[in-house]
């Protein structure tokens, strides 16, 4: 029997790409509410693509933050895929939705690549270049990516018009973590968070080839 993954349905989020991507290798489920998951250990993804004002508002009238926050912060609790505005809901704010907070897991704020970051680039897009933080954990010390080639993942896929500064002295002392970057107009963007059972990404995994489809089964399995 196929492992469970729970898609949370949003309107207007790339939800048919990760169901291509994952769908022979799980059981993919649609849902709306937290209430509709039959797993204690619940594999989750919040799909990428839509606006954060409407995504983090769709998150909290549906009461999603003290699940994500518990597998977030737990060891055995399940395990939670992000990816870009899925990513981004976690943290406090983005310039993309002024007056809306997000659900302020993660301590990032999200500006505009052209305005706050002086980029010529309103969007980022396409294949990217990106680093492991010398703080914190490495991708090859996670037990699930202990046989993935970690250098064919550092070329991933980006479509995003909205970044957080990578903070240093945020991961200094934290090792539960592996802090992803890229690099643009000579600013560390942090490009995602992962963990044994939190892998939040700013690029997309679903869109990066075969080594990220890999990646990602290895993480739910």
């Amino acid at each position: 029997m196929k492992k469970k993954i729970y898609l949370i349905d949003i309107k207007g989020a790339n939800t048919a790409n990760i169901n291509n991507s994952l769908k022979n290798n799980f059981d993919i489920q649609s849902i709306k509410n937290p209430l509709e998951i039959e797993d204690k250990k619940p594999n989750i993804v919040l799909p990428g693509n839509g606006s954060f004002g409407y995504y983090v508002s769709f998150l909290k009238e549906n009461n999603w933050k003290l699940k994500l926050k518990e597998i977030i912060n737990g060891e055995e609790c399940g395990k939670l895929l992000c990816i870009c505005s899925g990513f981004q809901a976690l943290g406090f704010k983005s310039e993309e939705s002024i007056g809306f907070e997000g659900l302020g897991l993660i301590d990032y704020n999200f500006h505009s690549l052209n305005n706050y970051f002086k980029s010529p680039l309103i969007i980022n897009i396409g294949r990217k270049s990106i680093y492991q933080s010398v703080e914190g954990l490495k991708l090859q010390d996670l037990k699930f990516a202990k046989y993935i080639n970690i250098k064919d993942l550092m070329n991933p896929y980006f479509v995003h018009g909205f970044a957080a500064k990578l903070k240093t002295n945020y991961t200094k002392g934290i090792k539960k973590y592996c802090y992803l970057f890229n690099k643009v107009n000579e600013h560390k963007l942090l490009s995602g968070i992962i963990s044994n059972n939190l892998c939040a990404t700013q690029f997309h995994p679903e869109l990066s080839g075969i080594l990220w489809k890999e990646f990602m089964i290895r993480f739910f399995s």
